[in-house]
């Protein structure tokens, strides 16, 4: 992420710090004492995205060569998934009572934060991967993440609300929510299988052996 979006140096005390603080919470909702270890993720993270620096100004431009110029916007949104997650798992220790909130809370962390760093970072460095190709659009890749993003947020508000017995028309929208995210990951699976069919591979103009110069005595 660094690299990446041209961030400050990483802080690795901070972040080593929130891998044992996560373990920690992680511990203690094992034994049962979810109401703390929630607490605990939610420190956890909020101290990954400082040691990473996430939110910060950034010390050099981003590497967008290549993909989608919106490619730092949806890595930090990932981020911001993420800390949305913890938040509603607190929230689930005091207030779910249909598994709405818990349920919520789970999709915002595999879909808000692993699907959307999967086809932000796995555009950005599969192509490269397979032969140094290019990505084959970077307008489907804009796609694919717009349709995740929105589906998930219109999962993660809607579950609640729907599970919860808040409204009743929530539940319509759950059914969109899931095709707009199933539509987000084909689109990212056309664009990939664009990218390794169709778009050459510069690796494969590189000689394979490099002569080494020879001294004749």
């Amino acid at each position: 992420m660094t690299v990446f979006l041209g961030l400050k140096p990483l802080r690795t005390r901070w972040l080593l710090a929130a891998l044992v603080v996560n373990l920690t919470g992680l511990e203690l909702t094992v034994a049962g004492a979810g109401w703390i270890g929630s607490w605990l993720f939610v420190v956890a993270a909020a101290m990954a995205v400082t040691a990473l620096r996430m939110f910060e100004a950034s010390e050099k431009e981003a590497k967008i060569r290549g993909v989608h110029s919106s490619f730092p916007f949806f890595v930090r949104m990932a981020y911001i998934w993420l800390i949305v997650a913890a938040a509603l798992g607190v929230a689930a220790t005091r207030w779910d009572t249909s598994g709405g909130i818990w349920g919520a809370s789970r999709h915002a962390l595999t879909v808000g934060f692993i699907s959307v760093m999967i086809l932000s970072v796995g555009q950005r460095i599969l192509p490269a991967f397979a032969g140094m190709r290019m990505l084959w659009s970077t307008k489907l890749m804009f796609a694919g993440l717009a349709f995740v993003t929105l589906g998930c947020t219109l999962r993660v508000s809607c579950e609640i609300i729907a599970y919860q017995g808040y409204a009743a028309w929530a539940w319509s929208v759950l059914p969109i929510s899931a095709l707009c995210e199933l539509a987000g990951l084909t689109i990212y699976a056309i664009n990939i299988l664009g990218t390794f069919v169709l778009e050459p591979s510069h690796a494969q103009k590189q000689p394979l052996v490099v002569g080494l110069p020879v001294k004749i005595s």
